[in-house]
């Protein structure tokens, strides 16, 4: 039983995580800043307070961990300066506590070896340096690609719940390996014991790489009704996205749109095709099974309203 610590408990990656690490047997310490009493298939979850400005709790969460799970706060739609800091005090924290072996890091999203100039994946390879070169941590960096729970939380779900359809910011030929919050942590999981990878920064994705078009046809067979779908364009995306931001106080909705913008230029654009991940190689490393699409639509077939489980 190895005992890990996650940063992030709340989010919904972090909470998958902490699920995932009871169900195999681990000893995972769910911290957040405003915890709540967990439980797992009946069984208590240890939880512990702590803010990513408070170091001192920090290191309290931190006695006896052997291995960190780290989720971050997006900046993409948020001010860096203070998840920068935030993982340094986790860094600092954990270089100050022998018995952290390993940090593995969940970056949420595609991020390149160098900074490309989109400012939210050049956060996280700051992050990164952090981690490894100011704290001299052990790292391994899980990097996924698009996660097939959006669709259900944010911008994706109202168009699938209202009308029955995938509206995504996806150029028709786009191929994308879609990826579940539960696979991500199963991948996390297996590296605890490969200290080996600790340097190395591994794109992760689903067992299946799929256009849109496909998506919802998996979907459709899942949720036991028919989808259709939409191919948002990028300016498209934007626009929708700018008049909602615009109604929140206290955010440089320019600023961020502009850098959405860019952001998803690059995934839809690129040559690299960094939506597209052949797991082949990784899962010689990391031996998991992963989830298809539509075994994942039936397991969340119950999360979708009334109207949309009709046939």
């Amino acid at each position: 039983m190895t005992r890990v610590v996650v940063f992030g408990a709340s989010g919904v990656q972090g909470a998958a995580q902490v699920a995932a690490l009871a169900r195999t047997g681990h000893h995972p310490v769910a911290v957040s800043r405003n915890p709540k009493p967990l439980a797992i298939d009946g069984k208590p979850i240890e939880t512990f307070a702590a803010d990513f400005t408070d170091e001192p709790a920090i290191s309290r969460a931190l006695e006896g961990a052997e291995v960190i799970f780290l989720n971050l706060p997006s900046t993409s739609f948020q001010a860096a300066g203070p998840v920068l800091a935030g993982a340094r005090a986790v860094a600092s924290a954990a270089s100050r506590t022998p018995s952290v072996r390993l940090v593995v890091f969940n970056t949420s999203m595609p991020v390149p070896e160098e900074k490309r100039g989109i400012k939210a994946q050049d956060d996280r390879v700051d992050i990164r340096r952090i981690l490894r070169e100011e704290a001299g941590l052990p790292v391994i960096s899980i990097q996924p690609v698009v996660f097939l729970d959006n669709l259900l939380e944010g911008w994706a779900y109202p168009p699938i719940a209202e009308r029955s359809t995938i509206v995504y910011c996806h150029k028709p030929d786009l191929e994308v390996s879609w990826i579940c919050h539960h696979d991500v942590a199963q991948l996390m999981i297996a590296a605890m014991d490969k200290p080996h990878l600790a340097g190395r920064n591994i794109p992760v994705g689903g067992p299946e790489t799929v256009r849109l078009e496909r998506l919802a046809e998996k979907l459709s067979r899942a949720w036991e009704r028919p989808l259709a779908y939409e191919n948002q364009t990028v300016d498209d995306f934007c626009a929708k996205i700018s008049a909602s931001m615009r109604e929140r106080a206290g955010i440089d909705a320019d600023r961020i749109i502009t850098q959405m913008h860019k952001a998803y230029t690059h995934y839809n654009e690129s040559p690299e095709k960094p939506f597209k991940i052949d797991m082949g190689p990784v899962l010689k490393e990391l031996p998991v099974t992963l989830t298809p699409i539509e075994e994942w639509g039936r397991r969340t077939k119950h999360r979708l309203p009334d109207s949309s489980r009709e046939t």
